[in-house]
């Protein structure tokens, strides 16, 4: 038989990468304050700028975003991407993260500072609008689920992940099943800037 190429055209990319843990950070998202989701399948903190009060884990998290968008994305350096938001997350014994996506941004990511073992994974889910193979109007089975073919894709996490992905995919997070609780910070980035030329400009401040 002979040799092929095959090219991965457009495909979703997710960073991964590890921030060691600080156990000053541990301390202040364990004693921070807590309410529940309105779904009720998780805590969330009151503070929804909670990266501001941990300065140094704030910089390391926007030392990967920059890498990720700079050096693998190759953004140029007129699109200026900020933190928008961040807050922690507390997932007790048997609670999960439902699918979601976040709107009104254009990366978000995800860092664990405290995850037991056996404490659940990130997944990835294909939606329906992401056509990279076949159109879902036919559901073909496949030999091997990959990144290519997977309709679910997880990522296995430790203590210390860090993950930044395009803020429209669809991700989960999965059952706790430890006996501990799992901890996590979410965060979301927008963009300033000039975009574009003449009747396609666009300017974001």
């Amino acid at each position: 038989m002979p040799e092929f190429k095959t090219h991965n055209l457009w495909p979703v990319p997710v960073y991964e990468d590890v921030i060691p843990v600080k156990q000053e950070w541990k301390d202040y998202i364990i004693n921070t304050e807590y309410k529940r989701t309105h779904i009720n399948n998780s805590d969330i903190s009151a503070d929804f700028y909670i990266l501001n009060s941990l300065p140094e884990l704030k910089k390391q998290v926007e030392i990967h975003c920059d890498r990720f968008i700079r050096k693998y994305l190759t953004v140029k350096d007129n699109a200026k991407f900020y933190l928008q938001n961040s807050w922690s997350n507390i997932h007790n014994p048997n609670e999960y993260s439902q699918i979601h996506y976040h709107a009104s941004a254009l990366l978000s990511g995800v860092y664990y500072p405290i995850l037991p073992k056996n404490s659940g994974n990130i997944a990835f889910h294909r939606g329906n609008l992401q056509t990279n193979i076949f159109h879902q109007s036919i559901r073909f089975e496949y030999e091997e689920n990959n990144n290519l073919t997977a309709e679910k894709y997880v990522l296995p996490l430790k203590e210390g992940t860090i993950i930044i992905f395009p803020s429209h995919i669809d991700h989960s997070v999965e059952k706790n099943n430890s006996s501990e609780k799992r901890y996590s910070i979410a965060f979301n980035l927008y963009v300033r800037g000039k975009f574009g030329k003449e009747e396609y400009e666009l300017e974001i401040k």
